[in-house]
């Protein structure tokens, strides 16, 4: 059926928040394609981590539950497969079955830095990922970063991919305050920012089969943004900076 999804992806802290965003709002998913580099643990994730207990505005993922254990009470049906990179041509083979089942939306969390081919973009259903900045106006990578420093606050734009990097129409966005202090930005908030906004376009998606659209202009009323690149180091200990002067007065 057309609100089946299918969540795609690797295995990384950002999908660990996704699926355990899925499990708080009792989304059910079709199917599960999970992909991994042979032999690795989790990307990104550093040892012996504990989630945060200082209040925050949402909730922050806890990095202790294994992310096969949510997706199994998520969907009956998980594929894993050993795969380096999106473009693998198992994943593909994947999603084309999975969508000859009748899928109908695909939820993206993948490895940084990769791009979704366009031949998987061309079998005919959307794919929803969720990037750290409000679009149009921040583009790129670490754009949450480039954000604090700019405005003091957060955002986030849901977006169906094309091949052109966060070019495609926009689903949804919504604002977030500055983190507290001592949360880390690129374990925990970014992922849980991402997470929070996903969930609700998904739990949308199941309960109207539509994808709403806002313009895909930015807030001066012109389509234009800036492309940002890997922050500097000491441009992100300078918002990291910001927080804590914010937060101390």
């Amino acid at each position: 059926m057309s609100g089946d999804i299918i969540f795609l992806a690797a295995n990384t802290p950002r999908s660990q928040a996704y699926a355990q965003a899925m499990a708080a709002k009792d989304i059910r998913l079709a199917q599960v394609i999970l992909f991994d580099r042979p032999g690795a643990g989790q990307s990104g994730k550093a040892s012996e981590l504990v989630r945060p207990q200082m209040a925050t505005t949402i909730p922050l993922p806890d990095p202790n539950i294994p992310l096969l254990e949510t997706l199994a009470g998520l969907a009956d049906r998980i594929d894993h497969i050993e795969a380096e990179k999106i473009t693998d041509p198992a994943i593909l083979t994947a999603v084309k079955e999975a969508i000859a089942d009748g899928t109908g939306l695909a939820v993206y969390s993948g490895y940084g830095g990769q791009l979704v081919s366009p031949e998987l973009l061309s079998l005919g259903i959307p794919f929803l990922h969720a990037h750290s900045g409000w679009l149009p106006e921040y583009r790129g990578s670490t754009t949450v970063y480039y954000s604090l420093l700019a405005e003091g606050n957060c955002g986030v734009s849901v977006i169906q991919l094309v091949p052109a990097i966060d070019q495609g129409p926009i689903v949804a966005r919504r604002r977030y305050p500055a983190p507290p202090v001592d949360v880390d930005i690129d374990y925990f908030y970014d992922s849980a920012m991402r997470a929070d906004l996903m969930v609700d376009v998904v739990a949308n998606w199941q309960a109207d089969d539509v994808l709403p659209q806002v313009s895909a202009h930015g807030e001066t009323g012109e389509d234009e943004g800036a492309d940002y690149y890997v922050i500097h180091p000491l441009l992100k200990h300078l918002a990291l900076l910001s927080l804590e002067e914010d937060q101390a007065d």
